[in-house]
């Protein structure tokens, strides 16, 4: 079993502001379930559940797919303006506000329902992975280990 939540916003659900503490606090939301429906089997349970987690939300992946995003936007100069690793995006400034300012900057709105599923369809996960190193690489590599 995989858990894949959102980092943000932070404190929902209990108290976490890094993806340490809310993989922690998911995993205890797990235990004590185990404990109420009495499933006491030698940690089979706990060790087939996996908690990763976007640093952010599902933007900095976009931000990673540098090259189909300058596509989609029909922008071959646009250059990158944001931190790399792209997790390490400004907490103040999320990689969605991030997206949604390149759009408006090109004369375009964002649909996250239209224009993600682009931009990703155009990345290889590989280097998806490579750019964001601290969440979304351990993801990646577990699902390649199965």
């Amino acid at each position: 079993m995989v858990a894949l939540p959102d980092l943000y916003p932070k404190n929902h659900g209990f108290p976490h502001s890094t993806p340490e503490e809310l993989a922690e606090g998911i995993f205890q939301q797990f235990r004590a379930v185990l404990a109420r429906k009495g499933l006491h089997d030698g940690g089979r349970l706990e060790n087939r559940f996996r908690v990763f987690c976007f640093k952010h939300d599902l933007e900095a992946l976009l931000l990673a797919a540098f090259e189909p995003l300058r596509a989609r936007l029909g922008a071959p100069g646009l250059r990158r303006t944001w931190p790399l690793p792209v997790e390490d995006v400004d907490h103040g400034r999320p990689p969605k506000r991030v997206v949604e300012e390149l759009f408006r900057e090109h004369g375009k709105s964002y649909r996250e329902t239209v224009d993600a599923p682009l931009i990703l369809g155009g990345a290889s996960y590989q280097t998806l992975a490579e750019e964001c190193p601290q969440c979304f690489q351990p993801f990646v590599r577990f699902l390649e280990s199965l």
